[in-house]
């Protein structure tokens, strides 16, 4: 149940109405969130791990650029060292970057 009451919910309906008609929104679309697999140590035997050093001015971006030749694909990097961001790095751990990117994908996607 809603912490909110009725009232409260339409008033809150009606300003999020306006928020959206003010910047001639109609609507938000959502994206799901695409559920990855865990990987198995079958599947991590089936990979190449590079390790890297992580140290000042590093960026899982910059780390997806080197190895994988596209920034995009940051986030295998960060997934499969189980490091969702950069704060949770410390100057001197070790990531290990998963090779070859198709395979990773392939894997993650079950």
């Amino acid at each position: 149940m809603s912490r909110l009451m009725p009232n409260q919910k339409t008033l809150n309906n009606k300003l999020y109405e306006r928020y959206l008609f003010d910047r001639g929104v109609s609507r938000i679309d959502f994206l799901s969130t695409t559920k990855l697999k865990n990987l198995s140590q079958d599947d991590k035997r089936l990979l190449n791990e590079v390790e890297h050093i992580w140290k000042t001015g590093d960026s899982y971006y910059k780390l997806a650029s080197v190895y994988y030749g596209n920034p995009n694909f940051w986030w295998v990097i960060a997934f499969y060292n189980n490091k969702p961001t950069e704060m949770s790095l410390k100057f001197g751990n070790i990531l290990y970057i998963p090779q070859p990117l198709d395979l990773i994908i392939s894997l993650l996607n079950g």
